[in-house]
């Protein structure tokens, strides 16, 4: 373990050394990258001593069985299971030597065990050794979304490293062997492939490449993560070819063309990969989820009485959204300090404090539709806003533990933070030029 950690953090160091004379961003490379290692390892601990197992642990296992399915030479049978054949005859290929791997009938939970047997695979079966490598990896993809944010903001490169890089409870949960760390890291590359795509215009082929490979990583694990990036990321889209058009007469009649166009591209792409998306391309299906979703969160024995309670409703389009409020209030700022029952949730209940109290200073000192207003007239704030949002209400709706919740809903915190810094930055803006004002 310590010989892989000392050898990435040489590679970390090499890397940050190269970039940061022409980007002083890169300073925090390194400590971005052992603040998620560490807290990988402070994860693995808290599972293993104070939870005593759980899902994290039985991945793990599971992709052991597969590594000692390669050991035994049964090569073709292991690469079919990466790929996600999860038949029959691959299953009778593991024994009692092997192990036989849990979540084989929930195709979204084993995912978790294909990929991170390639990670088992190279830290020689040892749990830290994999969290270590896979948080190595997954930073990655958080990297790229910061550099995104620090290339359309530049001066506020600080505050954003804090946003997305070192915000604790977003690291914490996105550090171990979940589906919370790739997805999390897959949504950050897939940020930052549409922004070379579509703005910087720059490694075209290689970037639908990667894109390609981590809407694949989501769509095994969480679909329902595409189905709430589409609309933001059409949105931004739309909003950037229109920018490009110099004439505002030109430009003003084939904008809402434009939208409409990225919102056809957003259901076509959704009927193409349906078969994939399960129930996430039906309201009436998604409904339903939520409530069984809600209802075994419920019951879950794991996380105790930490549960939360957004009525019922049904399975309709109306139904789901009269719960969007209180939906999106329990995912973006619960569980609250004094709903917390634990350690764990304490201290999730002290950040959300600070969360709450920034969002609403800025409310109160710029006004809610002059917010509007600089959201909309911003590109990538006003996607991250509109993901962050969708996403919430999803999970929002359908965790109500708050043990699952503080898991569930890391890929929205990550673009709304940097957001709340973003438009306070805009607030303190709007107060020096509203002084110049006063003065002249």
């Amino acid at each position: 373990m310590f010989i892989y950690l000392s050898i990435i953090l040489l590679i970390a160091y090499f890397y940050q050394r190269k970039h940061i004379e022409n980007n002083p961003v890169y300073r925090y490379f390194i400590y971005g990258l052992f603040f998620k290692i560490f807290l990988g390892i402070a994860f693995c601990m808290i599972y293993i001593f104070y939870y005593e197992g759980g899902d994290t642990t039985g991945y793990y296992r599971s992709s052991e069985a597969c590594i000692n399915l390669l050991s035994k030479g049964n090569i073709s049978n292991y690469f079919s299971i990466l790929f996600g054949d999860r038949s029959m005859e691959n299953w009778y290929s593991f024994d009692r030597t092997t192990a036989f791997p849990d979540y084989w009938k929930d195709a979204y939970a084993f995912g978790v065990v294909r990929f991170t047997s390639i990670f088992t695979f190279f830290a020689f079966k040892n749990y830290f050794t994999t969290t270590i490598l896979l948080d190595s990896i997954a930073f990655i993809g958080i990297w790229k979304l910061y550099l995104v944010f620090t290339s359309m903001y530049p001066l506020f490169y600080k505050k954003l490293a804090i946003g997305i890089i070192f915000i604790p409870s977003i690291v914490f949960w996105g550090s171990g062997i979940l589906k919370d760390c790739y997805t999390l890291s897959a949504v950050g590359w897939l940020t930052y492939n549409i922004y070379m795509i579509v703005i910087k215009r720059q490694k075209i082929f290689v970037n639908i490449l990667i894109m390609i490979i981590n809407g694949y990583i989501i769509i095994s694990l969480k679909p329902y993560i595409i189905v709430a990036l589409l609309p933001g990321i059409l949105l931004w889209a739309s909003f950037e070819w229109t920018q490009k058009i110099k004439n505002v007469v030109v430009r003003r009649l084939i904008g809402p063309g434009l939208i409409l166009a990225g919102m056809g591209v957003g259901v076509l792409a959704l009927s193409v990969f349906g078969n994939n998306l399960g129930s996430y391309t039906n309201i009436k299906a998604m409904s339903e989820k939520a409530q069984t979703t809600q209802q075994d969160l419920i019951r879950g024995e794991q996380y105790g009485s930490n549960y939360y309670d957004v009525g019922k409703f049904d399975a309709s389009l109306t139904g789901i959204l009269t719960k969007a409020p209180i939906s999106i209030l329990s995912a973006l700022f619960r569980p609250f300090i004094w709903e917390a029952k634990n350690p764990v949730m304490i201290l999730s209940g002290l950040e959300n404090l600070i969360i709450l109290c920034s969002f609403l200073l800025i409310i109160v000192r710029v006004g809610l539709f002059k917010t509007i207003k600089i959201v909309g007239s911003e590109p990538l704030l006003l996607f991250s806003l509109l993901f962050a949002i969708i996403f919430a209400f999803s999970v929002g709706l359908a965790s109500a533990n708050f043990g699952a919740l503080v898991r569930y809903r890391i890929p929205c915190m990550i673009f709304f933070i940097p957001s709340l810094f973003i438009l306070f930055e805009r607030m303190k803006e709007k107060r020096a030029k509203d002084r110049e004002e006063m003065t002249v």
